[in-house]
């Protein structure tokens, strides 16, 4: 189990030094690299990475929060050396000097301070505003020539002033007592002392937009080698009472709805914004200013028609305009959140939600620290129509990241990054436009969210015995229903698993490389379909298989799940009418493309090869990536009309509904499909292989020419999966894993071992990676070799009471008391038909 403290100090960036910006960062280094360590001590960094846990930090304008998660069991540890930088001094000028990386280390912290956007974004404020306080000259004199006396004054000064413990919170998060974890926090940062000085006061600029400058309301043309964006920024005012109510944020929320009718569902129809995109709208206030910032990526057609892209962006927030603020859909989206946290697994949080907490701490009641995340319960329109009219074309602050702009077109470098750039006026003609263009016929609100429920009792406990392990509650030539009672928790939530067989893919290859991409239709029209279940706290997951089917799994509340996977089916029905030209011959070209970057790649490119010597039935990467190139519109159009005429779907329902409602739902589900069963002798059962005794040697050459990676994977088969068997191979392997580590990790770059169950049938992988100039493959091959005959002598000296320690480290490592692990778990059998559930 893991712990995670994360610790809030109220200073950010507006109160950086201006001889020294980016000293916060520069503090986390010293402070996680423990500097008044003794030299066999390892640092904070490396003790909490050893008990498999991460630090960073966090700076914002106003606040500082230094945040870790580590094992549980080793939290004390971690807390008492984290707390100690607190409560001691600073470490001594010598000790700061002694250290090698010390300038590289500080030359880091002016970077982190500000990505390209940061630096140029802040560059357009008013100069002398807290938010614009530090030339670009300056820095780069900095990062040439520090003053190690100075910088070494100015830590201690501000580390004194501001890190005092009434400008602190603090906030954990284990699975131990409330007790001990108070103790833990009492011995570790009782002693932080307090200053009692104020943090630095900045009310004069509180009455000024910082960004109300023509250097702001430009559009930029920024060179980015990894990210094709368009970001669009409006600032606003800072709303002082934002802790009492944060209605302004249904604004952001309404913009990057994904569902029908919304801003990014017509980009993506388009084909200028692709599926699986960056696209975010989010609003951030300080006590100086707010900002509200929408992020868009884009599609390279999506670049070339961008005047398009940006006209549908203000004819969709023309459309919250005219509209105003509707109450039902604030409160529809508020119901959601509330359903949302009333069953969220803190247990599976991540670090950031115990940031967020220890920020929270200095704005709202402590009753609200966790909820306040969300929309408020007081419904304020007046706020929203107030946020509203800041986003106006003429405010607008415009930026396009690109690595295809022409070079002669970017005719400035920001000096700091190097980056090269070029700003322009925005068109008048374009603002002109923007001011009263019309909201796009595809344009429309959310409508009302029909996957809500009202149900949220906790479900009453039965009587009836249940089951340990699924059971087959039905079966016929169509489908087959397995079914797992668990009111552990007595919660409303439930689970369903669908594998989705068809005979297409057995008859050609042409069918496999069109089911693959009537899957990504799929997903493209769930993506939209049920983004109003997802905001209600579904979750689903289509995954396609190495055998050329998909499965899907949806879980959410039980009262609303059977109209989940209804909206499902009806997808799978009507997905033929979705197809156009375009989304076509874009899922075509991405298609081809992630054929062509799987072959390109040495370790995807072995796994498929092994698939292809094992499978009687592999269609391998290669192989589609040359039949794909044929495949026409028509093609397409009929395997997705004719993939649902028989198909064989096997389905596992888990959670807490009845078996009468679990079959209903189900044979529902199968009745909007409307399929028949699979032709005779087509349901058959996937076979592997036995590879004969003795070694049988398969090589392929790197299809990137320039690829210098070698990579040797030798597969060991066992025999049929059985418990004892699975048992037997899966302690080897963790013995082996530690020993591999020493004999094979260190020497190459990558060595691995993997247990693999390939359709029930048990057994081993050893894979290495090397560079191709330092290894031949047959060198590879032999030291594997060399390394299993060394195991084998290491496993026959094992001695009792070494094997009693791997055996008890086994049982710890596969006991869960997981119920999302033991669902995973039950689904493998099933699809791997194993069966083997205990």
């Amino acid at each position: 189990k893991q712990a995670s403290c994360s610790l809030c100090v109220n200073v950010g960036n507006f109160c950086d030094p201006p001889e020294f910006p980016g000293i916060s960062y520069f503090l986390h280094y010293i402070l996680f690299q423990d500097l008044k360590k003794s030299p066999e001590q390892c640092t904070l960094d490396k003790y909490i990475e050893n008990h498999k846990g991460i630090n960073d930090i966090s700076v914002d304008n106003e606040h500082t929060i230094f945040f870790f998660d580590i094992e549980e069991n080793s939290l004390f540890v971690a807390l008492k050396r984290f707390g100690d930088f607190f409560v001691e001094p600073i470490i001594s000028k010598q000790v700061l000097m002694e250290q090698h990386d010390v300038q590289t280390e500080f030359q880091r912290s002016l970077g982190k301070r500000q990505n390209i956007f940061d630096h140029l974004f802040s560059s357009f404020a008013q100069t002398g505003h807290p938010a614009n306080k530090f030339s670009v000259d300056h820095l780069i004199k900095l990062h040439d020539h520090v003053d190690y006396d100075k910088l070494y004054n100015m830590l201690v000064k501000f580390k004194n002033r501001h890190y005092s413990a009434h400008r602190m919170k603090l906030a954990i998060q284990s699975g131990l007592s409330l007790d001990v974890m108070e103790k833990f926090v009492t011995s570790c940062f009782a002693n932080v002392s307090n200053n009692g000085i104020p943090p630095d006061n900045f009310s004069k600029f509180k009455n000024d937009l910082p960004f109300n400058t023509p250097a702001f309301r430009k559009m930029y043309k920024i060179k980015h080698d990894e990210e094709l964006l368009v970001q669009l920024t409006w600032a606003l005012p800072s709303f002082s009472d934002f802790s009492k109510c944060n209605s302004y944020q249904y604004i952001s929320k309404i913009i990057r709805y994904e569902g029908e009718g919304s801003l990014i569902s017509y980009l993506r129809q388009k084909i200028w914004s692709p599926l699986d995109n960056i696209f975010n709208c989010m609003s951030q206030q300080n006590s100086l200013y707010g900002l509200m910032q929408l992020t868009i990526e884009l599609t390279s057609e999506g670049l070339k028609h961008l005047e398009d892209v940006l006209d549908a962006i203000f004819s969709f927030i023309n459309l919250l305009k005219r509209a105003g603020p509707q109450k039902e859909i604030y409160n529809d989206i508020y119901e959601c959140q509330q359903n949302n946290f009333r069953y969220v697994n803190y247990d599976k949080e991540d670090i950031s939600e115990v940031e967020l907490f220890c920020k929270n701490m200095y704005f709202y009641w402590s009753k609200d620290y966790i909820t306040v995340n969300q929309l408020d319960s007081d419904y304020n329109a007046k706020v929203i129509q107030q946020c509203l009219n800041y986003l106006t074309p003429e405010m607008a602050n415009i930026m396009i990241f690109s690595k295809d702009f022409n070079d002669f077109e970017l005719k400035k470098i920001e000096p700091w990054w190097q980056t090269a750039y070029t700003d322009i006026e925005i068109p008048k003609v374009w603002i002109k436009r923007w001011k009263v263009i019309e909201p796009l016929p595809e344009f429309f609100l959310p409508s009302p969210n029909i996957f809500l429920t009202k149900n949220l009792c906790l479900m009453q406990i039965s009587n009836e015995q249940i089951e340990k392990y699924p059971i087959k509650l039905y079966c016929n030539s169509v489908s087959e229903i397995w079914y797992h009672r668990n009111p552990k928790f007595r919660l409303p939530k439930c689970s369903m698993h669908f594998y989705f067989i068809s005979h297409l893919n057995y008859q050609s290859l042409k069918n496999g490389v069109l089911i693959r991409m009537y899957y990504e239709l799929l997903k493209q029209l769930l993506t939209e379909k049920l983004y109003p279940a997802e905001l209600t706290g579904f979750k689903y997951e289509i995954q396609f298989l190495w055998n050329g089917f998909f499965t899907l799994e949806i879980s959410g509340l039980t009262e609303t799940l059977p109209l989940v996977a209804d909206t499902f089916a009806q997808s799978m029905v009507n997905c033929t009418s979705f197809i156009t030209k375009d989304i076509f011959e874009n899922i075509k070209i991405q298609q081809i493309q992630r054929f062509y970057q799987d072959v390109s790649e040495p370790k995807i490119l072995i796994n498929d090869m092994t698939y292809s010597i094992l499978k009687l039935d592999h269609h391998s990467q290669i192989d589609m990536y040359n039949t794909i190139q044929n495949i026409t519109l028509k093609d397409f159009q009929d395997c997705a009309k004719f993939f649902t005429e028989h198909l064989y779907i096997k389905c596992l329902v888990q959670g807490n509904m009845t078996q009468s409602a679990a079959i209903n739902t189900v044979q529902q589900f199968i009745k909007t499909i409307n399929c028949g069963p699979l032709p005779p002798n087509m349901k058959q059962q996937f076979r592997i292989i036995q590879i004969p005794l003795g070694i049988s040697y398969y090589k392929v050459k790197n299809i990137n020419k320039l690829d210098e990676i070698s990579v040797i994977k030798n597969y060991y088969q066992a025999g049929v999966n059985t418990n004892e068997l699975s048992a037997i191979i899966c302690l080897i392997s963790d013995i082996m894993r530690d020993k591999l580590h020493e004999e094979l990790a260190d020497k190459f770059e990558h060595a691995t071992v993997n247990v693999v169950n390939y359709y029930g049938i048990l057994g081993y992988s050893i894979t290495v990676c090397t560079q191709a100039h330092k290894y031949r493959t047959e060198y590879v091959d032999k030291m594997i070799d060399k390394f299993l005959r060394l195991f084998k002598n290491d496993l026959e000296k094992l001695t009792e009471e070494k094997l009693d320690v791997y055996k008890e480290k086994f049982r710890k490592s596969r006991s869960h008391d997981d119920i999302k692990f033991e669902e995973r778990e039950n689904w493998h059998q099933i699809l791997d038909h194993t069966y083997i559930f205990d």
